[in-house]
């Protein structure tokens, strides 16, 4: 009876540490999912971050090239003007010496933006690669996850069908003691 009494203690013993590894796999995936989770909102936001510059950056180009062509073109009316009023050179000439200056003002200012421009592109290009690098160990952690939760579902069903087998096992052990026992007591009783 002893001997029947250390077996099924070894035995709950053998349920109780599979049931905390099962529930150990389950924080294990929890954390997994919720590790998922974030990477996918950060992708979203730094996707909405580089939207937001691009768009203005854009719109900086747009309106450095506004002043560089209104530029321009107050450049060449006032050539035009001192063609026609040659006669009128000192004020004429003063007026295209300041008109120059602005346009070289508007220059270093497109080229500084084209620069920026540059530079933006420049980090754009890290920033979308730094973003595939994050989506691909994403894509990794997904597929890994995959076969950990496919893994954990066969290793859970197995572990079922094992105890059930178990159970059933210490059903007829228990009705075969329980019959031994009667049995004694018969004979005792006899």
């Amino acid at each position: 009876m002893a001997y029947y009494l250390g077996a099924f203690l070894a035995y709950a013993n053998f349920w109780r540490d599979q049931a905390r590894a099962r529930a150990n796999e389950q924080s294990t995936l929890q954390a997994l999912e919720k590790e998922l989770a974030t990477l996918k909102e950060q992708q979203q936001t730094h996707e909405r971050q580089w939207a937001r510059q691009e768009d203005a950056y854009k719109d900086s180009l747009k309106e450095a090239q506004k002043a560089k062509d209104a530029a321009s073109k107050r450049l060449h009316e006032v050539g035009q003007t001192y063609a026609e009023l040659l006669g009128q050179v000192v004020p004429l000439r003063v007026e295209i010496a300041n008109l120059k200056d602005a346009v070289k003002a508007s220059e270093v200012k497109m080229k500084k933006l084209e620069d920026q421009c540059v530079d933006r592109e420049v980090k754009l290009g890290a920033a979308e690669a730094s973003l595939d690098a994050k989506t691909k160990a994403f894509d990794l952690l997904e597929a890994e996850f995959v076969k950990l939760r496919a893994e954990s579902v066969k290793a859970l069903a197995a572990k079922d069908q094992e105890l059930a087998s178990q159970a059933e096992s210490f059903k007829k052990a228990e009705q075969e003691l329980i019959y031994n026992a009667a049995g004694a007591f018969a004979d005792g009783f006899a």
